[in-house]
């Protein structure tokens, strides 16, 4: 199956999406931070290892405003309380994380690799 046929919200399927979670060493009460949101297959996976009741908190950085819509609109991400997304470039994390009040993380994942839908956009 092609990509660009996978349902929009589920375009992008992580490579290596177990061992990546098993190196961010997740906590359910942990503050985490996905540098590219992309198509949330990473965020998603996250969130569903956080508890928001016990502060559990992901922010996940993309500076294509067409992520970040798809990511709004999906209620998985948007429903769950301990999501934030954030419009902008990872380069800015610091003052992102400052305007949101995060003053320490416990884990940072940068996916720097293309998707394939960057071709088919």
């Amino acid at each position: 199956m092609e990509q660009s046929n996978l349902p929009q919200q589920h375009y992008h399927i992580p490579a290596l999406l177990p061992q990546t979670l098993e190196g961010l060493d997740l906590k359910p009460s942990g503050v985490y931070v996905d540098c590219t949101l992309g198509g949330g297959g990473h965020t998603r996976a996250i969130l569903r290892l956080l508890d928001p009741a016990a502060g559990g908190r992901l922010l996940s950085f993309d500076q294509d405003c067409q992520a970040i819509e798809r990511a709004e609109a999906d209620g998985e991400l948007a429903g769950n309380a301990a999501f934030t997304a954030v419009h902008g470039n990872f380069r800015y994390l610091r003052n992102f994380l400052r305007y949101y009040g995060v003053e320490s993380v416990d884990g940072i994942l940068a996916d720097l690799g293309v998707s394939f839908h960057h071709f088919d956009d």
